[in-house]
């Protein structure tokens, strides 16, 4: 993996790029458009929460906000949530139409995330094996040793076979996943957990994980990733639909998730 990780590096610094030019885009959702005096933004990534707002995204082209009274405004900024339609590149958005979020149409999206443990049941069933050693002491100890693992790609807590996740150590199954042995890695662990454990074979190190996201994040149609059960997780610009395929291609089949675009071509 490490090979592949060096390839990629020198081969695909535009992987994300939509492999034509799309026509016309529509935003998947509604997005905010703000002017603080520089021009109007489509803002992409994390919104600050201040009165007025900010951010930072793509410029706007064709806007006018004197079509779009309903508008917010406090001192020198600007800015409101549209349904926004227009063409796109890399950096400019220009915008053909735009619909006030009270009446925009966009479907309600859930995102469920799989915390189940991917070890099969032990035989016996699962159980605590030392009461004394799984406490939220031994618990963090032992996601601390983990970290330390060779190969060493995700932990996490496994809560789904109780009717109310409560965090208690004795009722959740702590997972963990490495690049290489499970049963060295479950060896060492068992020094300081006493409680259920799952430890499984991941495919990509977190630090090729991590190292993956750095190189996806510095590409023009990156919108925001990150990293968790031993995947990097993709939002993007724009997915022409052979985006999921070239990032398999790139870094394996399922290493790198796109979870969502903020365009969809419509022609």
């Amino acid at each position: 993996m490490l090979l592949l990780l060096a390839a990629s590096a020198c081969g695909n610094d535009r992987v994300l790029d939509p492999a034509a030019a799309s026509d016309t885009v529509r935003s998947t959702g509604t997005v905010m458009v703000l002017d603080d005096g520089g021009g109007p933004q489509l803002c992409l990534g994390a919104i600050a929460e201040s009165m007025p707002p900010q951010c930072e995204g793509l410029d706007v082209t064709g806007w006018d906000w004197a079509d779009h009274p309903g508008h917010e405004k406090q001192g020198g900024t600007r800015w409101g949530e549209f349904q926004v339609t227009g063409t796109l590149d890399d950096t400019t958005f220009a915008v053909t139409d735009a619909v006030p979020a009270d009446d925009a149409s966009v479907p309600p999206t859930e995102e469920e995330v799989d915390f189940s443990s991917p070890c099969p049941e032990p035989e016996g069933g699962w159980r605590v094996l030392d009461p004394e050693r799984t406490t939220f002491e031994t618990q963090e100890a032992t996601i601390s040793a983990a970290h330390r693992l060779p190969g060493f790609s995700d932990v996490w807590l496994d809560q789904t076979r109780v009717a109310r996740p409560m965090n208690d150590p004795r009722k959740l199954i702590l997972n963990v996943r490495v690049t290489g042995d499970p049963d060295a890695a479950e060896k060492e662990l068992r020094k300081t957990w006493g409680g259920m454990l799952c430890v499984s074979r991941a495919t990509v190190s977190k630090e090729e994980l991590e190292g993956i996201q750095e190189e996806l994040a510095g590409q023009p149609y990156h919108v925001s990733s990150g990293v968790s059960l031993g995947v990097v997780h993709l939002r993007v610009l724009l997915d022409d639909g052979d985006l999921q395929q070239r990032l398999d291609e790139t870094y394996g089949k399922g290493t790198v998730v796109v979870d969502g675009a903020v365009f969809e071509s419509i022609g």
